[in-house]
């Protein structure tokens, strides 16, 4: 060391021993500026500054050099300092050495030496340390380092350790956590040999208040700059909390079955949403619309569900999970309650077999049911009617059980029972009861048939048997006593024999007998067919009238045996001694007359015709049309209303009124003439009108030739079979209704030889057709055997 050193160290220590200086600690960041204090207070009585110097470190030389001894004050600084250094006097006490850039290397302890001009040299020591910030901050979790800001998802309930690191720095920066503004931890943990400082944030449990919670970290090494921080949200994965089930129907949810209902599972407090599935008795169901709300806090899935009885009383359930937490799962659970129409069963009574009854047997049926809600009626029937209890006809009705005492064949049917609750009506399916039972007649038991000779003639047997009858055996007996069995016949499904006969002689009119059997046995009570000669129909007979009107009446009969053949049936109505219409019906005796005149006299005869020929006319009937409606109920039924009468004016109704009685004078006078001209007796003088003939006589119509009649011969041999006419000829043509005929000549009395007035109402129906060649009334005929 020089000597000129020594000798300035040796007075820096004198004069430092002989007062201690102070010394100044200040700190600057690297690349800020520092303020270095200088004491100018002179030591002793107030003196006047000289001197100011500045030296760093251990350096024997000063870096800056103030002097007021001069004129003005002069300023040197080393070169080295790069006009970084600058000495500002704040007043007679205190300067300040400015520093402007501080740099690394100016972390130095700095002697400021002030210099009186009487006083002894007053000495500064300040410790300069140069701050340098973390370069850094780097935050992590359980997965690594934390990236845009926010941690990896972490399920709710789990635990989280975030650590905060801080790199560089001079000194190592201090570390710490905060939340919301408040400290949370500043616990820092230094490593100076890897030049770095972390601190770790440690959270046990995590819960729902820590979704998107922000957690900053500040990394600070000095007051002079502002610490580095870095914020981090924490994302989570949180557990549904709540499940609902919301039904159309309520909260106590009652379907009904066969309609479609949208079922909502509604899942609260899922993030990510929850996934929501559906299960039914433990059967997953697929389907379900999704939706989600727009904070994504609501997860709804809505089934479209159709209900079947099938479904009541199982468990429907609505699970919402989220996939990322285990056992997270939410169930909601209904037991369904379905409302359904019964469901109706028909069972035979125990011990019975459906194949296998017969007559006299007792039968019982069971009607099983199932419902939601209850049944409230119940009914049995039978071929669609319903069935009542009747002791006398041996049905019992007792509620869901039918029993059928001594059944017959009528008994057999289609039986079903019926339901109805609150959801509708069932029918249970058919049960088809058939009553075994020997063959009977099927139509009637007796029939006669009119066949002529050598024509074939087709007998049908019908039987009814259960089960059909499938063997036959057919007979023949005459008057004589002639007995034969029969073999030309065909057996039919069903339970039907077809026999075709041919009389040929006389002998071969009488009866034919048919016999069925089936399983059950052989008919008791044979089908009997009387054979007999074809022959003209009876008359019709018991008619009467009916529905009369002032311009229509009906005429109603019954039909006399039809001589074996078809046929058909015509009526004559006469006004008068006029033929005004001819009415034939093919296939019955009833009659509908229109278009007459009211308040008038008719006389109505009808006969059948078959291919024969015509029968004997009926007794004539009298016949009488009502009076027309009087002019008063005319206008009382088409009249106005009140309020259009009370409308009216007085004049109006004065000339209805006069009209109203002229035409009651003129109706009078008009019946007056007429009655006149009816009951007036014929003058001798008179021209004799022409009559109509008789019905025998005159054709139908003007169109139609007369019918064919046989002789009187023809009718009492009835082995004579007479030549027929052509019988489709005759049974189809038709009777022009309503044609009016001339009358041929008088019919004339047999015993008197006098004309008669015909169809004189008085004595027509007592007089007895007789054959006016031999007295004799003519033969009758049976109808029926």
């Amino acid at each position: 060391m020089p000597a000129s050193g020594f000798l300035v160290l040796v007075l820096v220590l004198l004069v430092t021993c002989e007062a201690e200086p102070a010394t100044e600690f200040v700190q600057a960041s690297d690349g800020g500026s520092a303020s270095l204090p200088c004491n100018l207070s002179p030591t002793g009585a107030p003196d006047k500054l000289s001197v100011v110097l500045w030296y760093r470190g251990g350096e024997q030389n000063p870096i800056y050099k103030y002097d007021v001894r001069g004129n003005q004050p002069a300023r040197w600084a080393d070169a080295s300092l790069q006009n970084r250094y600058f000495l500002r006097i704040l007043d007679d006490h205190r300067a300040v050495m400015n520093i402007s850039p501080t740099k690394l290397s100016d972390e130095q302890v700095f002697h400021c030496k002030v210099d009186f001009a009487k006083s002894s040299t007053r000495i500064t020591h300040v410790n300069l340390t140069i701050i340098v910030p973390p370069s850094g901050i780097q935050v992590s979790d359980d997965w690594g380092p934390v990236k845009n800001g926010i941690t990896t998802a972490y399920a709710e309930g789990a635990s989280l350790m975030l650590t905060c690191v801080a790199t560089s720095g001079k000194p190592l920066a201090k570390v710490s956590w905060w939340r919301d503004r408040n400290l949370v931890t500043e616990q820092t943990e230094y490593f100076s040999d890897r030049r770095k400082s972390q601190n770790v944030l440690k959270i046990d449990k995590l819960t729902r208040s820590h979704l998107l919670a922000v957690y900053s970290c500040e990394a600070s090494n000095s007051r002079l700059q502002p610490p580095l921080v870095v914020r981090t949200a924490i994302d989570m994965y949180l557990r549904p909390l709540e499940v609902l089930l919301i039904a159309p129907t309520g909260n106590k949810p009652a379907f009904s079955s066969g309609k479609r209902y949208n079922i909502t599972c509604s899942c609260r407090g899922s993030r990510p949403p929850a996934i929501v599935t559906w299960w039914k008795d433990g059967v997953s169901l697929e389907g379900g619309i999704v939706t989600v709300s727009d904070n994504g806090n609501t997860t709804n899935s809505t089934l479209s569900f159709t209900p079947t009885a099938a479904d009541n009383g199982l468990i429907l359930t609505c699970k919402a999970s989220n996939q990322r937490i285990p056992f997270s799962e939410l169930q909601r659970t209904w037991m369904l309650e379905v409302l359904y129409p019964p469901r109706v069963s028909l069972n035979l009574g125990h011990g019975l077999n459906g194949n296998n009854i017969k007559e006299g047997s007792d039968v019982y049926f069971e009607c099983h049911l199932e419902a939601n809600p209850k049944v409230h009626r119940v009914w049995w029937l039978r071929d669609g009617e319903k069935l009542l209890t009747n002791n006398s006809a041996g049905v019992i009705v007792s509620n869901q059980t039918l029993i059928l005492q001594r059944v017959n064949r009528h008994t057999s049917g289609r039986y079903c029972c019926e339901a109805t609750n609150k959801e509708g009506t069932t029918k249970s399916p058919v049960f088809h009861l058939r009553v075994k039972f020997e063959p009977v007649c099927g139509d009637v038991a007796r029939k006669v048939l009119g066949a002529a000779k050598d024509e074939p003639l087709t007998v049908d047997c019908k039987v009814d048997a259960e089960p059909a009858a499938t063997v036959f055996r057919w007979s023949f007996n005459s008057t004589p006593g002639v007995f034969r069995e029969l073999t030309d016949f065909k057996n039919e499904a069903g339970g039907t024999s077809v026999l075709t006969y041919v009389p040929k002689v006389a002998a071969d009119y009488g009866t034919l007998q048919c016999w069925g059997q089936n399983d059950i046995g052989t008919q008791m009570s044979p089908c009997i067919f009387h054979v007999t000669p074809a022959s003209r129909p009876d008359p019709p007979h018991s008619c009467v009238v009916g529905n009369v009107s002032h311009h229509s009446v009906s005429v109603s009969c019954k039909k006399g045996f039809d001589g074996g053949l078809r046929q058909k049936f015509v009526l004559t109505l006469l006004s008068g001694d006029v033929i005004i219409a001819n009415l034939s019906s093919q296939l019955a005796s009833d009659f509908n007359i229109s278009n007459l005149e009211a308040t008038h006299d008719y006389l109505a005869t009808i006969y059948a015709v078959n291919a024969k020929g015509p029968s004997k006319q009926s007794v004539p009937l009298a016949i009488r049309t009502l009076p027309a409606p009087s002019l008063k109920e005319q206008r009382r039924s088409t009249g106005p209303t009140d309020g259009a009468l009370k409308a009216s004016t007085g004049p109006l109704m004065y000339i209805l009124l006069a009209a109203g009685s002229t035409l009651i004078i003129a109706a009078a006078v008009g019946v007056i003439i007429f009655a006149v001209r009816k009951f007036k007796v014929d003058s001798p003088v008179r021209h004799p009108r022409v009559r109509s003939p008789k019905i025998e006589e005159s054709p139908l119509t003007a169109h139609v030739q007369p019918l064919y009649t046989d002789s009187a011969s023809d009718e009492n041999n009835p082995d004579l079979i007479p030549e027929a006419p052509n019988s489709e000829a005759l049974l189809t043509t038709s009777v022009t209704p309503y044609t009016i005929t001339p009358r041929p000549s008088s019919k004339r009395n047999c015993a008197t030889q006098m004309p008669i007035k015909p169809y004189h109402v008085t004595w027509a129906p007592i007089l007895q057709s007789r054959n006016c060649s031999t007295q004799t009334p003519p033969p009758h005929k049976e109808s029926s055997v």
